[in-house]
């Protein structure tokens, strides 16, 4: 019979679950994506614990931890602390930090330490400057699709369609302009990050994650790289 996995990583989003199977020396290549609790149960035979994050959504959770209970599976809820893993946050009142930026800057710290900005483009767009091991802080706007629903909202002849662009380029139509405008924000938020450490750093880097960077344009900047699961990334390291 097969050793079990040394634990089931679950990052419960605003849209979406992302979960991954990991031992000791895993690389999370093999990250999966679910909409609803119960369609990790078939996991939890094979773990040994669950390790999971989420920014609200308390019911998801609680119904996860009754699961590891009938299971007989270690359950940990990982929370923002004002500090981990030596690293230091900046909130006086650090418990109001989403764990999601949290594990995203733990997982950077990991990847580099240079000072570097840690970008996650999703439901809100949030910037996370982290220097010497000292979170100084950051940014957070609207996010693509917030950006676009906000837009529609409150002007008046100027709709849109459900797409987020591909690539950035110039609208010829009041659908296209509006996608393209929100892009160009979220692209323009990413560059001012990167343009905040070259202001002050000889050597950084801006880390992104998050949906929203599928769309960016940014490869040929080498100081912007790109990560697909930063998040987990962090609840790997706290395995």
């Amino acid at each position: 019979m097969s050793e079990p996995f040394k634990a089931l990583l679950v990052d419960i989003g605003n849209t979406q679950i992302k979960y991954a199977l990991v031992n000791a020396a895993s690389d999370l290549s093999e990250v999966k994506r679910c909409l609803h609790i119960k369609d990790l149960v078939p996991c939890l035979s094979s773990v040994n614990q669950v390790v999971v994050s989420s920014v609200g959504h308390t019911s998801l959770v609680d119904e996860l931890e009754i699961g590891c209970q009938r299971s007989s599976v270690a359950f940990k809820k990982i929370n923002t602390e004002a500090s981990t893993l030596g690293i230091q946050c900046a909130y006086q009142k650090f418990q109001t930090l989403g764990v999601d930026r949290w594990l995203a800057i733990l997982a950077a710290r990991e990847i580099t330490q240079l000072p570097v900005a840690v970008v996650d483009l999703g439901t809100a767009n949030t910037c996370d400057i982290v220097v010497n091991n000292k979170h100084l802080g950051g940014w957070i706007s609207p996010g693509f699709s917030i950006m676009r629903e906000s837009l529609l909202k409150n002007t008046q002849q100027v709709f849109a369609d459900a797409n987020m662009p591909k690539v950035l380029g110039i609208g010829e139509t009041t659908e296209d302009c509006v996608s393209f405008g929100c892009l160009a924000s979220q692209s323009g938020f990413v560059m001012m990050a990167e343009q905040y450490l070259s202001n002050q750093y000889d050597d950084y880097f801006v880390l992104v994650t998050g949906g929203g960077q599928k769309s960016l344009n940014l490869e040929e900047n080498k100081k912007i790289l790109f990560f697909p699961n930063l998040v987990l990334r962090g609840l790997f390291r706290l395995i």
